[in-house]
């Protein structure tokens, strides 16, 4: 018993004697149940710090379109939903989940009525430590009190870029719009001296397939994004995968799209007067963490599938390999980041760093 109190007090202390306050474990794109998946759950739970964490699945959390609403396909996608989140309330650590594109039908016509049964589903439950926010289908935000000096935003980037509302001219008005960007102006402006962590599934900044960073390498050998070493020259065959997305297979979920290019300069100018700005997301199913000259994010979207993740000088970690995230608010108001990565069974610690609030 001794031995087990000593290795939790250790787990709240880092490396610089500064005591966790509070610590957060940040996965994206969770919805397949596989090994990776289970390895970094089961490595997650070893991580938590009893009453100082919460966990969140920033979306996708159900592949490969959502939450089923017929009998059985409703059983199924309920399983993948407890393999995320039941082993953490089994332990009282509470766990919130975000709407992503899949969960919305994989943005197909049938997607407002499967994230409402997702919704409907996990409320169901009727367990206090379970939250899906913000309310289903809507431009709400949600805040999160993570510690005196730090919160966290939470909203549904798929609500701006679904293409199926039933009347998009009264849910995507420039009224509503206006309503969901003001109420983030506030909760910024209201809190000048706090941490603020903005989750949502889709990044404003991101290098991988969803950012379309094709480079020369893709366009003569295309193989190499799904197996890095298959160096076999497909120039013509590279050339139309990059040429068809651009154009046939246009999509908002792309960042070069112009929907897209909207919320993300809408999200950034409503948070660029605040000094202490974290965008956490998924999506691109890899791990990044990117600093730039106005943004800082994190993408931690390999939960359950890994694709390719081009390089950049702006990160400062890359991966494509599945993992997760961890921050650890300290005592000291500075942000401990490492990112943890599965490969060949095992779990490891690829990265840490720290944060210094500004």
């Amino acid at each position: 018993m001794k031995y087990l109190l000593s290795l939790l007090l250790l787990l709240s202390i880092n490396s610089f004697g500064q005591t966790i306050t509070h610590r957060m474990l940040l996965f994206g794109d969770a919805g397949e149940i596989n090994e990776g998946q289970q390895l970094s759950i089961k490595t997650a739970l070893g991580l938590v710090i009893p009453e100082k964490t919460s966990v969140y699945f920033l979306g996708d959390n159900i592949y490969p379109v959502g939450m089923g609403i017929d009998s059985a396909s409703a059983l199924e996608t309920e399983q993948i939903l407890r393999h995320q989140y039941a082993p953490f309330i089994y332990i009282n650590v509470p766990v919130t989940f975000i709407a992503g594109n899949h969960d919305w039908d994989k943005s197909g016509k049938q997607g407002l009525e499967k994230v409402k049964a997702q919704e409907a589903y996990l409320f169901s439950r009727s367990l206090d430590l379970l939250k899906f926010v913000p309310k289903a289908g809507t431009a709400d935000v949600s805040v999160v009190d993570i510690t005196n000096t730090t919160k966290a935003i939470l909203y549904d980037s798929e609500y701006w870029l679904f293409p199926h509302h039933s009347n998009p001219d009264s849910a995507l008005s420039e009224q509503v719009r206006n309503i969901f960007l003001d109420n983030i102006k506030s909760l910024i402006s209201s809190n000048p001296d706090q941490t603020i962590f903005i989750l949502s599934h889709h990044p404003m900044l991101s290098y991988g397939e969803h950012g379309k960073n094709i480079t020369w390498k893709d366009h003569v050998f295309p193989l190499t994004r799904k197996w890095k070493n298959l160096y076999v020259p497909l120039p013509i065959i590279g050339s139309v995968y990059p040429l068809l997305r651009n154009t046939i297979f246009h999509s908002a979920e792309d960042m070069g799209h112009t929907i897209y290019q909207k919320l993300i300069n809408d999200i950034t100018n409503s948070t660029s007067n605040h000094k202490n700005i974290l965008f956490i997301a998924g999506h691109d199913h890899g791990l990044q963490f990117i600093e730039n000259q106005n943004i800082t994010q994190i993408v931690t979207g390999s939960g359950s599938k890994t694709s390719h993740i081009a390089h950049n000088t702006a990160q400062k970690f890359v991966s494509n390999k599945q993992g997760f995230c961890v921050l650890d608010v300290l005592s000291s108001e500075d942000i401990r980041l490492a990112f943890y990565t599965v490969e060949k069974g095992t779990v490891t610690k690829s990265f840490e760093t720290l944060l210094p609030k500004k």
